[in-house]
């Protein structure tokens, strides 16, 4: 079973719920959207049906600012967390973008980055976070405390070669896409290797750069491919139950699509960022309403604009 489409929000532009680029999203327990505006470097803060609350950020190197920045996570107090790329750093906010606290630099060392990209929170609101270059996870407490990390440069069980993606399951597990190697790995809480599954292609349970990763509570999971244009769902163990989109600017297509976030209320819905689209597309297994946020279709020019 396919889900139904359930509408969708966005544009090229600076204004708010435009986007330059649409990366990493999350959504709070209160069903508050977040999205990473990369181009605008800035954080746009939606209802869960696309209606515009709020937005913070600009390009620097101060609390609150921008370098590139990626991944996106809220934990259980409704705090935000933000893979800061180009700063090489996590920095945490509030609901409302009041900036908290920031950890982390260029390096290599334990609490340093090269590259952090994704983002996840574990039930006790432990941060996962995706140190690319380095090809490893860290994991710190939510103050930004380090706690463990694992990984290494490589192609076999518990190596990566360009991790991004991470998402947390129910049982604390967590799956991590490698984009260079085309597959998604699992591992335990403490970053122990259980699975893997994936290799290059477009056929069933094949990618073409994974990137967004994300759970459901019915041991089920979402896997956005970048180069197929197109998402897939697997069980918790890597069986592919099924898959939709492709390429293009209509309802239901996807032109680089980024990032997914899910929410296990209103029938499973689930949120997909859409790098040349410049929007978000959302769908569920409950069929739609007249509730349900639309824009008109992208032109074929805006669909291609850059930034």
């Amino acid at each position: 079973m396919q889900p139904f489409y359930r509408g969708r929000w966005g544009g090229f532009g600076s204004g708010n719920g435009q986007f330059k680029g649409a990366w990493g999203i999350a959504i709070g327990f209160n069903g508050d959207v977040y999205v990473v505006d990369p181009g605008n470097i800035r954080i746009q803060k939606f209802t869960q049906d696309g209606i515009y609350l709020d937005q913070w950020g600009s390009h620097g190197t101060a609390d609150g600012q921008f370098q590139n920045p990626e991944g996106i996570a809220v934990d259980s107090n409704f705090d935000v967390y933000v893979a800061d790329k180009g700063n090489n750093r996590v920095q945490k906010f509030d609901r409302n973008g009041d900036f908290i606290t920031t950890w982390g630099q260029f390096g290599d060392d334990d609490g340093e980055f090269k590259a952090p990209r994704g983002i996840a929170v574990e039930s006790d609101d432990d941060i996962l976070v995706v140190d690319s270059i380095n090809c490893r996870i860290q994991k710190f407490t939510s103050d930004g405390e380090f706690i463990r990390a694992w990984g290494q440069f490589g192609s076999v069980d518990g190596e990566f070669s360009s991790a991004v993606g991470i998402a947390v399951d129910i049982n604390d597990d967590n799956y991590v896409t490698d984009q260079s190697s085309h597959r998604v790995q699992k591992f335990d809480r403490n970053g122990d290797f259980i699975t893997i599954w994936g290799s290059h292609g477009s056929g069933d349970s094949q990618f073409s750069v994974p990137i967004g990763i994300a759970t459901f509570s019915n041991r089920t999971l979402l896997v956005v491919e970048y180069g197929n244009a197109r998402i897939q769902q697997f069980s918790y163990d890597g069986d592919f139950i099924t898959k939709w989109g492709s390429h293009g600017s209509q309802k239901g297509q996807f032109n680089l699509p980024r990032y997914v976030a899910t929410t296990n209320s209103r029938g499973g819905m689930n949120y997909i960022t859409e790098e040349l689209n410049h929007r978000v597309q959302r769908f569920s297994w409950e069929p739609p309403d007249n509730t349900d946020p639309e824009i008109p279709p992208l032109s074929p020019d805006s669909a291609k604009q850059e930034y």
